[in-house]
């Protein structure tokens, strides 16, 4: 009867992580944030105690690793005076099950005393449902502005799909730079 306990007690406490292993999916309410015009998405962290340098030097390891390798793919442009960090990539975005699109995005990273922020915009996508490859940049205002209802693209079917997808990935990004501080501290 012990062990039956403790294997309990062992799957009650392992059940968190293995719901949030499962990762993001569904349906989000407000998917397409807007600034000025375009797909906007913002992460504001404050890293108490943490100095501006080490935020800095930790965000800037990981970028490199991550997106410095491939300058057909990725790019980063690190500023030590102003403390920014570029990003500009195309990944693949899976949309659900079956489709997927490439997504091509900048990310950029201003770092402080104590803080950073992160935001994603410059987003466009690479959709090909056919497969006839004809690939062409599609800008994100264009498929999910007012969380799809303004889509102009008429070969996209599910707009909504699209928006959620995008606003899951700018989340994830987010949680990878919060977690490169982790990883990569001074």
């Amino acid at each position: 009867m012990d062990n039956m306990k403790r294997i309990i007690i062992a799957l009650l406490l392992l059940f968190p992580v293995l719901v949030s292993a499962q990762g993001h999916k569904g349906s989000v309410e407000a998917c397409s944030p807007m600034k000025n015009g375009k797909i906007y998405y913002e992460d504001q962290v404050d890293m108490d105690g943490m100095s501006q340098k080490t935020i800095f030097n930790g965000i800037s390891k990981w970028a490199k690793k991550n997106y410095g390798k491939d300058v057909f793919l990725s790019n980063v442009v690190t500023n030590k005076k102003k403390h920014t960090i570029l990003v500009s990539s195309t990944v693949e975005l899976l949309l659900n099950d079956t489709d997927k699109t490439l997504v091509t995005y900048r990310m950029f990273i201003e770092c402080f005393e104590g803080k950073y922020t992160a935001s994603m915009t410059d987003i466009k996508y690479e959709y090909d449902p056919k497969n006839e490859k004809k690939h062409k940049d599609i800008p994100a205002e264009d498929v999910i502005a007012n969380g799809g209802k303004g889509n102009k693209v008429s070969y996209i079917k599910n707009p909504k799909l699209f928006c959620d997808a995008t606003y899951f990935f700018a989340e994830n990004l987010f949680g990878d730079v919060f977690n490169s501080l982790d990883e990569n501290m001074e």
